[in-house]
């Protein structure tokens, strides 16, 4: 399954560099970092969150967790976790396959902090085999997403 024909569409009209990865069938953001043997810092996830006003893509490192409290505050409403009829209504696509580029889905974007800081990211692509590699300055410049610090370390 190639990475989703919209994404390299909207890849290709930015003028977006990107490099494709392809690995084995993975369901999660944590096992994507472990098959490509990638730092789980430089790896990103997307999660649909919503709120009374809205739906928002927020994007953090595989190895964390959402503090919904945090970007509750940083949205400036309460959100919740979207459940999975609101992610393939919205987004027209399956759980643990959601690109975080809100562009796409016309979706405001809150990058964590954490994710931010690496170099390279990879990204969900909207496959269950290939990932995205591009610059965090590009999807910065991409996504314009709103900076913050929401994610916590996932407990063992």
């Amino acid at each position: 399954m190639p990475i989703s024909k919209n994404l390299e569409k909207l890849l290709k009209q930015n003028k977006i560099r990107y490099e494709t990865v392809a690995h084995k069938k993975v369901y999660t953001a944590f096992d994507a970092a472990e098959t490509q043997h990638a730092k789980l810092s430089d790896v990103g996830k997307a999660v649909l969150v919503k709120s009374k006003e809205g739906l928002y893509l927020a994007v953090l490192p595989a190895g964390q967790n959402t503090d919904f409290k945090k970007l509750s505050k940083l949205i400036g409403a309460k959100v919740s976790m979207a459940k999975e009829r609101e992610i393939t209504a919205k987004l027209k696509t399956k759980i643990g396959l959601i690109a975080p580029f809100g562009s796409l889905y016309g979706l405001p974007v809150y990058l964590d902090n954490k994710l931010a800081r690496a170099k390279k990211l990879i990204l969900p692509a909207g496959s269950y085999t290939e990932s995205v590699q591009i610059s965090s300055k590009d999807y910065l410049r991409l996504e314009n997403p709103i900076l913050g610090n929401f994610s916590v370390k996932k407990s063992v």
